[in-house]
């Protein structure tokens, strides 16, 4: 073969192999916005879902690969993919794992567990939940399991922390007998003497109702102690539940019981709270579960008018702190309107703090960072649910 033949050869084959090469760079492109898209569109959040896909592709094909816990994500991009002109094999792991069994619901079974960013001790903490809170399992790895709770969030937990249950026994749970803690900590003694205890309460624990006996009441956890209770720090889990929608006055009358204790980075106890973590508390005992973070509770409630500063504002309305990046507000912070100007939320510990510059509790810097407030009160949304609406509970 000539050098010319040969040259010419040569350019050709470099240039089929560009256009083969530009043909695969565009079809991943492709693919990889297809997922994208349609993964934000089912799972807005990864706090709240689980949608890790990826994919091999071949000529004409694609293997999915990855998990999730969205069915009509994985539903809805087959059929886009196949209406493309690509054959789909399925190798996508739907959540709850079919290694849980029919295992796939648990309930809290002590006072407060520590939610994780990942399976391990060091991982950060992102939540905790309280005795008694029903949850969905999802996956396990090792000693932990994930768990997405009745908030909808997603995090680590370690495998002692719940008693796993079927879908069965999850329904036989609701219509058992409960009473939930309302003092903000308290023990379970094992016997009426007060000799030994079982473990320990918070408010918003939520544990079997066994029957009085003289100044106690016997309960039972979930994992199958039993012990006994004080009489007068808890009240009747079924009239707590069907009491009518709270108001302002009963969402302060429960945060100013919290003066005080520390801010603690994912916590969302009477024991130790952040900012978020502080809120759901505070509403959840008053029968209402909100979104974990606050800027996943800012997405949420009636926005109320904030623009002539704090005249439009009423007694329990949630009030949003940060910055603007982009033209969008970045919420960093959450408070709850008290009245009069002040407003009780957790930072440094829970306290009370003013808009009123006047005011020997004026915050400056909370003031100037105030980006929006809500109303919770009255509304209904994904992530503000009556405990006797959801369906956990």
């Amino acid at each position: 073969m000539s050098i010319k033949k040969l040259f010419l050869y040569s350019v050709a084959v470099f240039t089929g192999c560009i256009i083969i090469q530009s043909c695969n760079t565009y079809r991943t492109s492709e693919l990889e916005n297809i997922i994208d898209s349609l993964s934000k569109k089912w799972v807005p959040d990864s706090r709240e879902g689980v949608a890790k896909i990826d994919f091999t592709a071949g000529k004409n094909n694609i293997i999915l690969k990855g998990e999730t816990d969205c069915n009509d994500l994985k539903n809805e991009l087959i059929n886009v993919l196949s209406n493309k002109g690509y054959q789909v094999t399925d190798s996508l792991t739907i959540l709850p794992s079919e290694a849980l069994g029919n295992n796939i619901y648990g309930i809290v079974s002590l006072s407060v567990i520590n939610l994780r960013i990942t399976p391990g001790h060091s991982s950060e903490m992102a939540s905790q939940l309280l005795m008694g809170m029903p949850v969905k399992i999802l996956k396990s790895a090792g000693s932990w399991y994930l768990i997405q709770s009745p908030d909808k969030y997603i995090a680590w937990t370690e495998r002692s922390s719940v008693q796993t249950i079927t879908p069965e026994e999850l329904e036989k749970w609701k219509n058992v007998k409960k009473l939930i803690c309302t003092d903000s900590s308290g023990w379970i003694y094992e016997t009426p003497d007060e000799k030994e205890v079982i473990g320990d309460f918070v408010a918003g624990c939520i544990l079997e109702d066994h029957g009085t006996f003289r100044n106690y009441q016997r309960v039972a956890l979930s994992d199958g102690r039993t012990g006994y209770i004080r009489n007068k720090v808890f009240e009747n889990y079924s009239d707590w539940k069907n009491k009518p929608t709270p108001t302002g006055d009963d969402i302060l009358k429960t945060a100013v019981t919290v003066m005080g204790i520390p801010y603690l980075w994912g916590g969302s106890s009477s024991k130790g709270a952040d900012c978020s973590g502080f809120v759901q508390n505070v509403y959840f005992r008053n029968g209402i579960v909100l979104s974990r973070d606050a800027s996943l509770q800012a997405l949420h409630g009636l926005d109320v008018d904030i623009s002539n500063g704090w005249s439009e504002l009423q007694k329990g309305d949630l009030l949003f702190f940060g910055s603007i990046r982009d033209s969008k507000p970045r919420v960093t912070h959450v408070a709850i309107y008290k009245g009069d100007g002040d407003y009780i939320h957790a930072s440094g510990m829970v306290r009370v703090n003013s808009f009123d510059s006047a005011k020997a509790n004026y915050s400056d810097s909370r003031t100037s960072s105030l980006l929006l407030a809500k109303r919770i009160i009255g509304n209904n949304s994904d992530g503000i649910v009556a405990v006797k609406d959801h369906q956990l509970y």
